[in-house]
């Protein structure tokens, strides 16, 4: 097969069963992409030879800085593909204003290491995913409440505050500001608000997270408010919401070096595994502009 006879476009809806078994083929490198597929099936990319699904390409584009993977299936790897399409996306990415390009590989596939280093990527992070399958907690009489649009300053401002410090703790971060509020950003907090959760402290927002499916994430205590205990009884009410709503087990992400993982561990969360992150400037890096290229361009 030549490169030349592969044709790039948006993942077609009608697809979308066929590159879930696509990315079913190897758990390895796969799973964590299905589940964004579930999610947000219009930021892949596929790749196709005549009718044949062979490839996806997970494209997040924001500028300065952007997100990137890619999916080969087993049978049409060691054929320059995977490096082909990458290097291709690199561009379109550079292209639009990107300055900075992520992308993310599990830990102990030593090929998929390999081969991001090899296009120039460094280490940016570690992330930890974790699971609870102990059931509820006690329940407990706290202050928590479903998110409304009229909380938004003050939860988003403890979130960006809480987030940008834990960042700079951490270490990782050295270009970490906290982000900043945008219509954009209430708008989406406002459809999805029945997934947003907030903590009272006398009459006052003290914590904010959000839900999605089982999955708690940006889970965020006022900084003069953290070391009470807040987070600790936040965090098993949020457990409880999603058993309310019908499923048997909590996950959560964790970055490598955030004491909230102490927190986590003594809840009964448990380590699945391990996602690391890395990172590249294409402006300065010469595997950016070297190896074959696709004759169609991302659409």
């Amino acid at each position: 097969m030549k490169l030349s006879d592969i044709r790039c476009e948006r993942l077609r809806e009608k697809d979308s069963l066929t590159a879930t078994k696509l990315l079913s083929l190897d758990a390895d490198t796969g799973h964590d992409l299905l589940q964004v597929l579930e999610e947000e099936p219009e930021v892949f990319i596929a790749a196709y030879v005549q009718e044949t699904l062979i490839a996806l390409v997970q494209l997040e584009a924001s500028a300065p800085q952007s997100h990137l993977n890619v999916f080969v299936a087993p049978q049409y790897r060691r054929q320059g593909i995977g490096r082909a399409l990458m290097q291709m996306a690199e561009a379109q990415l550079q292209a639009g204003g990107t300055r900075k390009i992520s992308t993310a590989v599990r830990s102990g596939v030593s090929s998929s290491l390999a081969f991001a280093r090899s296009l120039g990527y460094a280490p940016y992070y570690s992330l930890i995913y974790m699971e609870r399958t102990g059931g509820s907690f006690p329940q407990e009489t706290v202050s928590a409440r479903l998110y409304r649009d009229e909380d938004f300053v003050a939860a988003h401002s403890l979130y960006a505050t809480a987030f940008h410090e834990m960042r700079m703790r951490v270490g990782c971060f050295p270009d970490s500001v906290p982000a900043e509020p945008n219509e954009g950003r209430r708008t989406a907090w406002a459809a999805d608000a029945q997934d947003r959760l907030v903590y009272e402290l006398d009459g006052e927002i003290a914590a904010y997270s959000h839900i999605h499916g089982n999955e708690i994430s940006s889970v965020s205590v006022r900084s003069d408010l953290q070391g009470r205990g807040i987070g600790r009884t936040f965090v098993k009410y949020l457990c409880n919401e999603i058993h309310r709503r019908g499923y048997t087990s909590v996950t959560l992400s964790c970055v490598v070096g955030n004491e909230a993982i102490h927190l986590y561990n003594s809840l009964g969360f448990q380590e699945t595994h391990r996602m690391e992150y890395m990172i590249k400037n294409p402006d300065n890096s010469e595997h950016s502009r070297s190896g074959p290229a696709l004759p169609a361009s991302l659409q």
